[in-house]
């Protein structure tokens, strides 16, 4: 309503001990903002009661002076500061302050209020979340730097004792030494305790000379800095990898000595400074840096602002130790400190990403052909007796959810992210591969109940079943695209964004069916190894054996085990996981149509009736006795004679439970 806008821009603090007079506001409203002063009127600040010091009194303000005002602690003692602003409304790297000797109080009062004040501007909501917020923030550390050392250099010092300020305020932890002339000193630490600090050798210290130390360790200044452009700061190895942002993953520290301490040039020379700085990450953040497809490079770094403006830089300090959780660095030089981090995600040499792409494509095409291929057969011989049950639905259930999938894939390829289509392509991916999974857990329930423990009717199964198969998926991406629709298609590819967490609404299903499926193949190889066994040892029937190696084949593509090989593909012997991953997972169609179709005895039964049938239909033999097929294999009839050898795939009698391999 007054056309003037909050930018995020600060230009003074000022302290008053009282609230200040409507007219009073007036005034300086009019000079911050260089509307005319009508008035001569003075304008007297008394403290409330008598104090040692005098009180500055100021003439009616005007535009020249409006960036210089009293500020009184609320106990004792006072300083006028000025402010001088930038053409960009931020803070000059210089301070004008006044050089009075500071009680022990009166200090400690003034850093106490400073630094509240300071934390007040923090909690501005005018600003905080605003993209220059890292700018406003830097130049607010320098100030603080500069104020906190002038007041350490003022601070009243005594010949016989050091003088010590400490304290810890929501925005940052400090302290104020005196150490008087002559004082040994073995080692100096800032803080004393803690997982961050700043060590400085006893040898680096001036012995004859007062020494002013002045420490802080700031509670929230690293929050500001998330998206540090690598271009913007003085770092030669992040401009390498210019598009991948850099972030402030530690504490920022200061410390402050007057006179400047002797410290070694040299990095790999004595005495230095020892900085160790524990990191804050965030759940995301660590989660990136622990990723193996990603490269973490750290630096210790400071603040910059020899330029006039602050810039990140790491010359001079070098990180010599540390981990995931902390780092420990060497600095020839004392000023703010901090630990950056920037993670790049690891790039396939061009070779590499030509043969995956080369395998994805000739693999999904084959299967698209294989799968389509299946689906007909099943069609076909849906009349026939052994076809027509639950093992052959739920096999073209997830034939039909592969099918789609892979074809969606293949168009996904084609389209530009960040577009409407690529995020439709998304959402029906995100929910034929979660159908996928979804029917693979089918197979894997189905193969229990049949081999391992009978539960339901095959009414009751052929609903849960589908509840499981298609229900599932679509509750799951009905959440996910409501709760975070822009996180499809917004990446470098048609899917689910990784840097939003999005991609868990697919991983976290996918692991949760992968660790089922195992557990249930691990079940059911199990028995069928006993079955195989005992037939050795009755018979002397070494193929028995080969009978659990071919039902693990058999039995992983329907369960997807191999993809597995996709959570595999994070650690050092990641190309060889993604090679296998494209082979097997691309492929999955045609192993499915290879062991479930073409190999299978039923379906070759099957076919082989229908063939007849439809000759003798042919031929109009409709008088000849077709003798009705059946399988025995599936149904486990066998004539009622004493076997002389145990058939491996037969209803077991030796358990007491029933189990019918014939699922398997």
């Amino acid at each position: 309503s007054y056309g003037q806008y909050v930018t995020g821009s600060f230009d003074e603090f000022v302290i008053w001990e009282r609230a200040l007079t409507p007219d009073e506001i007036q005034l300086y409203y009019n000079a911050a903002t260089g509307l005319p002063v009508c008035t001569t009127e003075r304008v007297s600040m008394p403290p409330p009661r008598e104090l040692d010091s005098s009180f500055a009194t100021t003439d009616a303000l005007s535009p020249t002076k409006a960036y210089s005002a009293d500020r009184v602690s609320p106990e004792e003692g006072t300083e006028r500061f000025q402010y001088p602003v930038t053409t960009d409304g931020f803070l000059e790297s210089s301070l004008v302050l006044p050089n009075e000797t500071l009680q022990h109080q009166t200090a400690s009062n003034l850093t106490k209020n400073f630094l509240q004040t300071v934390g007040e501007v923090l909690a501005l909501p005018s600003w905080s979340g605003a993209a220059e917020a890292a700018t406003v923030v830097s130049g607010l550390i320098g100030m603080v730097d500069k104020v906190m050392i002038h007041v350490g250099s003022n601070l009243e010092g005594n010949p016989a004792s050091v003088v010590n300020i400490e304290g810890s305020s929501p925005v940052a932890d400090y302290s104020l030494v005196k150490v008087p002339g002559g004082s040994s000193l073995i080692n100096y630490r800032f803080p004393s305790q803690g997982k961050s600090f700043i060590l400085i050798p006893g040898e680096a210290f001036h012995r004859k000379t007062q020494i002013t130390i002045v420490g802080l360790l700031y509670h929230t200044m690293h929050q500001y800095y998330k998206q540090i452009e690598p271009l913007h700061t003085k770092i030669s190895e992040s401009v390498l990898h210019k598009d991948h942002k850099i972030t402030v993953m530690s504490y920022i520290i200061s410390l402050k000595i007057e006179p400047p301490p002797s410290l070694s040039h040299n990095l790999s020379g004595s005495p230095l400074t020892s900085i160790t700085l524990s990191h804050k990450l965030t759940p995301a953040q660590y989660h990136y840096a622990l990723n193996k497809t990603n490269q973490v490079y750290l630096w210790c770094a400071f603040l910059d602002f020899s330029s006039g403006s602050a810039v990140w830089s790491n010359e001079g300090c070098i990180r010599i130790g540390g981990n995931i959780s902390y780092s420990v660095c060497l600095c020839n030089h004392l000023t703010n400190f901090a630990i950056l981090m920037q993670v790049v995600p690891l790039e396939l040499e061009p070779v590499h990403q030509v043969a995956l792409s080369a395998i994805t494509y000739v693999g999904c095409s084959l299967s698209i052909v294989c799968l389509t291929v299946t689906l007909i057969i099943f069609g076909v011989l849906s009349s026939v007796t052994t076809i027509r049950n639950q093992r052959y639905h739920i096999h073209a259930n997830l034939s039909f959810a592969i099918l789609v999938a892979q074809i969606l894939l293949l168009i996904s390829f084609r389209f530009m992210p960040n577009t409407l289509p690529c995020k439709a392509l998304a959402i029906l991916l995100h929910f034929f591969f979660l159908g996928v999974f979804s029917w693979m857990l089918v197979e894997g329930l189905h193969l229990y109940s049949m081999v391992i423990k009978v539960f339901g009717s095959e009414e009751s199964k052929h609903f849960y079943y589908y509840g499981i198969g298609w229900g599932s998926p679509l509750v799951i991406c009905i959440v996910s695209v409501t709760s975070a629709f822009d996180s499809y298609g917004n990446a470098d590819n048609c899917w689910l964004s990784i840097e939003r967490g999005a991609i868990w609404a697919f991983v976290a299903p996918a692991l949760f069916v992968i660790v089922v499926n195992i557990g249930i193949l691990i079940a059911v190889t199990r028995i069928i190894s006993r079955i195989s066994t005992d037939n050795y040892k009755i018979h002397g029937d070494a193929n028995a054996f080969r009978l659990t190696a071919k039902a693990v084949v058999v039995l992983l593509p329907i369960l997807g085990i191999s993809w597995a090989s996709g959570v595999l593909a994070v650690n050092n012997y990641a190309l060889m996981f993604q090679y296998i991953f494209a082979v097997f997972n691309s492929l999955q169609g045609f192993f499915i149509f290879l062991f479930h179709c073409l190999l299978n005895s039923e379906v070759r039964a099957a076919l082989k009736h229908k063939t007849k049938v439809w000759s003798l239909n042919s031929s109009s033999m409709r008088n000849i006795n077709v003798k009705p097929f059946n399988s025995d294999i599936m149904n486990g009839n066998r004539a009622i004679t004493t076997p002389t050898k145990l058939n491996t795939w037969d209803k077991s009698t030796e358990f007491g439970n029933r189990m019918d391999l014939s699922a398997v």
